[in-house]
C-alpha cells in the first residue's frame, strides 16, 4: 500500500526545448521555406567595428519569412533594386551608429512588408513574461539586451526558441535561445547563444528569478525586470537584462 503511494505521488519532470518550427540543423542553421527546394543560410554577421547587429537580425528574419534570398542580402550594398535595395536604404545610418527599438520598428514599417510588428520596452513592465510566453508559442522575436551594470552597451539578438523544464503538468522555460549576429554560425543546434535565468548568485532572487516566468501575468512580480545569464561559446558569461522586444508575425497569419 505504501509504495503503491509513493509511485502514484512520483511526478515526472524532464528538460524540453522548442524553437521555430521552419528551422533547420545541420552543419549550418538554415529555413525551409515552400518556395525552394534547398534549405537557405540565415545567419549574418557584424563586424567588430560596425554597430549593425540590429540589421543582421532583421536580414535573418527576412530570409526566414522569405522575403529576400540570403544571396541577395549577402550583397546589401550593391543591391540597386529589390527588398534589399530597400532595406539597405533604409537601414545604412545605422550600420556603424546602430538603432533603437522604436526606430526599428519604423524603418521596417516604411518598408511596406507583409509584417506585423509588436513592440514592448522593459518599462511597460512585464516584458520578461511577455517574450517568454511569445517564444513558448512559437513565435520570433528580435530583442535588445544591456549589460546589467552598465545599460550604456545594447545588443540585438533573434529569439528563436525556449528551453526549461517540465514537472509533471507545468512547464517551467527558464532559457531564450538566441541567434547572435556577434557569435559564431550555429552547428547541429538552433542557437549560437542563450539567456538563461540564475538559479543562484547574483540576479537569482534566491532562486525566485526563475518562478516569476511561470507567475500570473497580473502579478506585480513580474514587472520588475529579470537578470539574465548571457551565455556562447564565443564570450564570457555576462548578466544582462531585457530592454526592448519587437514580435514578428507574418501578415497572413493573423
Amino acid at each position: 500500500m505504501t509504495a503503491q503511494k509513493s509511485q502514484q505521488s512520483a511526478v515526472v519532470s524532464y528538460r524540453f526545448q522548442r524553437y521555430f518550427h521552419m528551422l533547420q540543423t545541420s552543419h549550418y542553421l538554415a529555413v525551409q521555406t515552400s518556395q525552394r527546394q534547398l534549405a537557405t543560410p540565415l545567419t549574418f554577421f557584424q563586424g567588430k567595428t560596425d554597430g549593425c547587429c540590429g540589421l543582421m537580425v532583421f536580414l535573418s528574419l527576412l530570409v526566414i519569412f522569405d522575403l529576400a534570398k540570403s544571396s541577395a542580402l549577402e550583397n546589401l550594398s550593391r543591391r540597386k533594386h529589390g527588398i534589399p535595395a530597400l532595406v539597405w536604404s533604409a537601414f545604412q545610418h545605422t550600420y556603424f551608429s546602430g538603432v533603437h527599438a522604436d526606430e526599428f520598428v519604423a524603418l521596417v514599417d516604411s518598408l511596406k512588408l507583409p509584417l506585423n510588428l509588436t513592440l514592448r520596452e522593459s518599462k511597460e513592465g512585464g516584458l520578461d513574461r511577455w517574450v517568454v510566453d511569445c517564444l513558448m508559442r512559437g513565435e520570433l522575436l528580435a530583442i535588445v539586451t544591456a549589460n546589467a551594470k552598465n545599460s550604456k552597451f545594447k545588443h540585438w539578438t533573434l529569439a528563436l526558441g525556449i528551453e526549461g523544464l517540465v514537472a509533471g503538468r507545468e512547464s517551467r522555460p527558464d532559457t531564450i535561445l538566441l541567434l547572435c549576429p556577434s557569435a559564431s554560425e550555429p552547428s547541429y543546434r538552433p542557437h549560437n547563444a542563450r539567456l538563461r535565468v540564475p538559479t543562484t548568485g547574483p540576479g537569482s532572487r534566491a532562486g525566485k528569478s526563475a518562478e516569476e516566468l511561470i507567475q500570473s501575468p497580473k502579478s506585480k512580480v513580474t514587472s520588475k525586470p529579470l537578470h539574465w545569464l548571457y551565455e556562447s561559446g564565443d564570450f564570457a558569461t555576462e548578466q544582462v537584462r531585457l530592454v526592448s522586444a519587437v514580435r514578428f508575425r507574418y501578415a497572413d497569419w493573423n
